[in-house]
């Protein structure tokens, strides 16, 4: 059975520290190690280059962190990231895999999720999908919506809201995009949280059904408590 993400009320619980059965050693500190692989080459490697960046040497070598933009998409993302860890000297407990729906099939875009909860390998796939594209994370700091939308206008909106609030433009290859939203990170896990219990309300339940909607919150829900600026927030900015 797959594992899922740690939840925040057995975070500090005696047996986050236990060896994993099959383990030949015991690491210092209990290190976890984490793959995130993304689909894309610009804005979600910079985006989490950054996170790793925040980690540092702060989390008491807690969490280690590799990152790599694929430019692969759907299941050929999925095996890049499983030959990835077969090739590797060290073993990762999580591997995340970023990617959007885009123009994909919903068939191709729900298979990704559901494989990544059915592979058996030491590592535990998450399946950080995005519906229509991972700026809806970016913008749920910032606004709660329900429109449905293609990336083109998800991105279109995104620009808007970032002239509005910074005074500047968005695009994708931009720096400082992290830093500029990471005090705002717990109102989009807020949104993230209210725009599935929308989709629940209505019946939708499958990743292709849920437009927009993201799963990128639940790497922070692993991730915050070793960022210095962890998420906290009730929504700020939703409308």
């Amino acid at each position: 059975m797959s594992r899922k993400p740690i939840k925040r009320s057995d975070r500090n619980k005696a047996w986050r520290g236990a060896v994993r059965q099959g383990s030949p050693t015991r690491r210092t500190a209990q290190m976890t190690r984490h793959l995130i692989v993304t689909e894309g080459t610009k804005t979600e490697p910079k985006y989490f280059d950054k996170m790793r960046d925040l980690l540092g040497d702060a989390n008491g070598r807690k969490v280690d962190v590799v990152v790599r933009g694929t430019g692969r998409h759907t299941m050929d993302l999925l095996e890049y990231a499983q030959e990835s860890c077969r090739a590797s000297p060290n073993i990762y407990d999580h591997v995340w895999l970023v990617y959007d729906k885009d123009n994909f099939s919903d068939e191709e875009f729900d298979r990704v999720a559901a494989c990544c909860a059915q592979t058996r390998e030491l590592a535990t796939y998450h399946a950080l999908w995005s519906n229509p594209c991972f700026e809806l994370w970016l913008l749920a700091h910032l606004r709660y919506t329900t429109a449905p939308m293609d990336s083109h206008t998800c991105c279109n909106t995104l620009n808007d809201v970032f002239k509005k609030e910074f005074g500047i433009s968005y695009s994708k290859s931009m720096d400082g995009v992290f830093d500029m939203l990471a005090g705002l990170r717990g109102a989009a896990m807020d949104n993230v949280a209210r725009l599935r219990r929308h989709h629940a309300g209505i019946g939708n339940k499958s990743p292709s059904s849920q437009r927009p909607c993201t799963n990128v919150d639940a790497l922070f829900d692993v991730m915050d408590e070793f960022l210095p600026l962890g998420g906290g927030g009730s929504g700020i900015g939703s409308r």
